[in-house]
């Protein structure tokens, strides 16, 4: 189905653009015609990708961007500004950035009879399944300013937190890599100096240190299939973290180590918590809340559990009796849920409990980079001293045996 761009008069004699897809460009002016509007002129539409095709694309838009964008429509829309009116404006909006051309598609889509809960939907890279719920609701309660404000609103949150996530884990990932390099710098260009010297005079060396120079001679020997080694590999390693198998597959792996199973379960107990608060505190009920946010947990680890789970909720059985035999959610923040259950204030405390384990989470990051950092800088600290203390001792008796 093509995608054709327009532009029309409104009953007051206002000129309108847009977009809108259908199979025909005659399919086009019967919908603008439809929707009250007299057709000025009707085109096709630029393909965005030709500009991917010359380089023109840098990527879509991130995370800030919708976030910028739903605050922005809020603000609109809580000024008096219609639906359509709020759009048209955001895309002429520079600050928008990359959002621009989905703001286009998605008036486009809301001028062609859609609602914006379906016109968002088109976009699941950027609009979550639970964004796109509260944006329903929004609609049936006529609540739209203020489920988008609340949606800024967390979102900003969300950022904020992984913000000082990616903060925690620079620090630990740059020692490793300079420890890396250390020792690679070692290889390629200490070690060389001595191998020469050690095995012509014969001296009698510790099997680690016959190992790294058996490991320098290979790497000054392959130094270009290494140099594309190490560009290819971590690229190789990016594309394939975004096929969803293989980042269940990592994080499969990652929950079995001791600290990093701590940092995974408490940022799954605060995303699920945090999100069960926002749907249950607009209206959603409970098991449709659930059936939005086990498709969001289900793309990481556990997915039969969260599965179980959402199928007993609706079957008739209690959330925390639900969550009690798997260990995907934490003892206490199931005995919260329970509470909440008993009190009717599930919305509310589950919220609480978002809050505590979000902090829980950064305090696990603060000991996951105490650990990590200078465990790294003393592990190559020793290698590379007891190195260089084997290195000297063959040498010193290459000298004595000379003498």
């Amino acid at each position: 189905m093509a995608t054709y761009t327009y532009r029309a008069l409104t009953q007051s004699g206002q000129l309108v653009s847009g977009q809108i897809a259908a199979p025909t460009e005659a399919e086009v002016r019967r919908r603008i015609e439809f929707l009250g509007l007299v057709p000025v002129e009707t085109m096709p539409a630029r393909d965005p990708s030709a500009a991917a095709r010359f380089g023109l694309s840098f990527g879509g838009p991130k995370a800030a961007d919708v976030t910028l964008f739903t605050r922005d429509l809020a603000l609109l829309l809580r000024a008096g500004a219609r639906l359509d009116e709020a759009l048209e404006l955001l895309t002429t909006d520079a600050d928008l950035g990359r959002m621009k051309a989905v703001a286009q598609k998605v008036r486009a889509d809301v001028l062609a009879g859609e609602s914006l809960a379906d016109a968002l939907a088109a976009h699941p890279k950027l609009f979550p399944p639970v964004y796109v719920a509260l944006v329903r609701v929004g609609e049936a309660s006529g609540t739209m300013d203020r489920i988008l404000e609340l949606l800024a609103a967390e979102r900003a949150r969300a950022e904020e937190l992984r913000r000082k996530v990616m903060e925690a884990i620079q620090y630990p990932a740059f020692v490793l890599v300079a420890a890396g390099g250390v020792l690679v710098f070692f290889l390629l260009f200490v070690m060389p100096q001595f191998s020469s010297v050690l095995r012509d005079m014969g001296a009698k060396l510790d099997p680690a240190v016959e190992v790294l120079l058996d490991l320098s001679d290979g790497l000054q020997a392959h130094t270009l299939e290494v140099g594309i080694a190490v560009v290819l590999i971590p690229l190789l390693a990016a594309l394939a973290l975004r096929r969803p198998g293989v980042r269940g597959a990592v994080f499969r792996v990652l929950a079995r180590l001791p600290l990093i199973k701590t940092v995974l379960l408490f940022r799954r107990s605060a995303v699920f918590c945090r999100n069960l608060s926002i749907l249950l505190g607009n209206g959603v009920t409970l098991t449709a809340a659930l059936r939005i946010i086990v498709d969001v947990m289900s793309s990481g680890e556990e997915v039969s559990v969260w599965a179980k789970a959402g199928d007993k909720v609706r079957h008739g059985g209690r959330l925390s009796d639900a969550f009690s035999e798997g260990d995907v959610l934490p003892p206490m923040a199931i005995r919260m849920l329970r509470l909440g259950e008993e009190t009717g204030q599930l919305a509310l405390l589950s919220g609480r409990i978002a809050d505590f384990y979000e902090e829980k989470l950064q305090r696990a990051l603060s000991k996951v980079v105490a650990v990590i950092g200078p465990l790294a800088i003393v592990t190559i600290s020793v290698v590379v001293g007891g190195l260089i203390v084997s290195v000297m001792t063959a040498l010193l008796s290459v000298s004595q045996s000379i003498g």
